[in-house]
């Protein structure tokens, strides 16, 4: 403890407290529990197992758990001791009911879900300042990176070697959709809009006006000729980065992005802002194809960043063929049965 703390050595305290709440609930006379003492030691398991499980699978992320493990800046060690302070409470409060016996007082339960979330992001913001550090050229979010990981994913029918099929899409659609909730969650913005918010950066992704999140696309088959392992959502010109969702206000048919599209190429926010600004994904594609040999003029390198997932909207529309924009949907019925509340 103290100025050698650094993020492995912080949460292995708050483990070790953690473990020192169940064992005091393990030792108390349970002739005695109701439902109350039950739903405390599964959240104090649950608050365990989630942050194993997260320590486990952001080390590799960052180049290998040791980096992540002995990190020790500033923000993500000050954010850990606030967490490390409140388990220490949460542990004394339960030594002192261990010891004075009666109910348990029935707050704690939601207390400790509380800290499960701040833990959970809190690991999450830890790992994101070190992937960004290491990758200063590019701002990228490391949920988005998820996200995209998940994208590059080949898809994959049940028969090798065959052309996907729509089944094959819409599993393909529903992973990504679980990558993003992996890295963040949809919330109500306002009374009109839909927020996702990042866990790693903290950032707020903002669709405008919608009465649901869209959970397909408009185009499900916009993959190259001959093609199956191509990942749809990241090539130059196709159309597939739509979804037909419908408005709060009204209830009339509209085209917003998809949101796995959006939160895959999302930016860390600047320092003091709360909304994620975002690139487009066709123009880097465009930019990472390779240069004809005879070609003297330089590559193109993107390097416009939108504001909001309106202000890419419309450059997707005006700058990736308005004109494929696709036929919506003509019945309102097939809307809603793509639809529902992420």
């Amino acid at each position: 403890m103290g100025v050698f703390d650094s993020v492995g050595t912080l949460l292995a305290d708050i483990a070790n407290l953690i473990t020192d709440g169940q064992r005091i609930l393990s030792f108390s006379d349970k002739r005695h529990w109701g439902q109350d003492e039950r739903e405390q030691e599964r959240a104090l398991d649950a608050v365990l197992d989630e942050a194993r499980k997260d320590f486990q699978e952001l080390g590799p992320l960052v180049n290998g758990r040791s980096q992540y493990e002995h990190d020790r800046r500033h923000d993500s060690i000050e954010e850990l001791r606030a967490i490390r302070a409140k388990f220490q409470a949460l542990t004394e409060k339960l030594k002192d009911w261990s010891r004075s016996g009666g109910p348990i007082d029935p707050t704690w339960v939601r207390e400790t879900q509380s800290l499960k979330r701040e833990l959970h992001r809190a690991q999450c913001r830890a790992a994101m300042r070190v992937f960004t550090s290491a990758r200063e050229a590019s701002q990228l979010c490391l949920g988005a990176y998820i996200v995209q990981r998940q994208q590059r994913a080949p898809l994959r029918n049940s028969r090798t070697g065959d052309k996907p099929d729509e089944g094959s899409y819409q599993r393909y659609y529903a992973e990504e959709l679980l990558a993003c909730k992996s890295v963040g969650t949809f919330q109500r913005f306002g009374e009109q809009d839909i927020a996702f918010v990042c866990d790693f950066c903290d950032g707020h992704l903002v669709w405008e006006d919608l009465e649901r999140m869209p959970t397909v696309r408009t185009s499900t088959q916009a993959s190259p000729p001959g093609s199956s392992n191509a990942p749809v959502s990241l090539l130059p010109n196709a159309s597939n980065w739509q979804a037909t969702g419908v408005t709060h206000c009204g209830q009339h048919q509209k085209q917003v992005i998809f949101a796995p599209v959006a939160i895959a190429n999302h930016i860390v926010p600047r320092h003091g802002d709360w909304e994620a600004r975002l690139r487009c994904p066709l123009c880097e594609a465009i930019g990472e194809q390779p240069q004809d040999e005879d070609d003297d003029e330089e590559a193109y390198r993107p390097d416009e960043e939108f504001d909001d997932v309106k202000s890419l909207q419309e450059h997707l529309e005006w700058q990736h063929g308005p004109s494929k924009l696709p036929i919506p949907l003509p019945t309102s019925a097939a809307t809603e049965s793509n639809c529902r509340i992420m």
